[in-house]
């Protein structure tokens, strides 16, 4: 049996917050993501970021179903094309919980709709990620996006964030051109 990788107290409280129904499938999602890009520890930052590919993912989803915005009827649609009883049922505990949910439903639509701005074709990237790479001359930016990317797939990752752009740029630009950039951008 392979060793589970350990969760800090804060991640494994903020997992306590969602859903039961889904409780189980975010604990099994973390350790495949987790074991992928050989983290030791799963943390809430690390949460944070597979929640968002998650949601990333989700829209793109959606918006193969044909729909450009998050309704109720891409859940109906979407379980409509699911075989598996289990992700059916999934469906409709997602359905039930933000039909009754308020407060923070907002949130998360608002969170889906942003993903569902971007083009489904391509590798999702987050706020911080985008801006990011704004900061970099506008003549290096398709040849920077194209190498993140890369890399990121290489990795195992769906979604791009700030800090693996920091990680690649660390990893993969001269230092001089690395000082050269953060001058610029500051």
């Amino acid at each position: 049996m392979e060793a589970k990788i350990p969760w800090t107290n804060e991640a494994l409280e903020r997992v306590k917050n969602a859903p039961d129904f889904v409780q189980p499938g975010i604990y099994k999602l973390m350790q495949i993501r987790a074991k992928e890009r050989s983290k030791e520890l799963i943390d809430s930052a690390f949460l944070t970021e597979i929640r968002n590919e998650s949601m990333m993912l989700a829209s793109k989803r959606i918006k193969q179903f044909g729909f450009e915005e998050l309704k109720i009827e891409a859940f109906d649609t979407a379980k409509q094309k699911m075989k598996d009883a289990n992700k059916k049922e999934v469906i409709d505990g997602i359905k039930d919980f933000l039909g009754q949910r308020t407060g923070k439903k907002e949130s998360i639509i608002q969170k889906f709709s942003e993903y569902l701005k971007d083009d489904a074709k391509k590798m999702g990237w987050d706020k911080g990620a985008k801006q990011r790479l704004e900061k970099a001359p506008v003549f290096v930016r398709g040849m920077a996006r194209a190498a993140i990317e890369e890399e990121a797939k290489k990795q195992g990752y769906k979604m791009i964030t700030e800090k693996f752009v920091s990680e690649v740029m660390d990893n993969m630009m001269p230092k001089a051109v690395r000082e050269g950039l953060m001058k610029k951008g500051s």
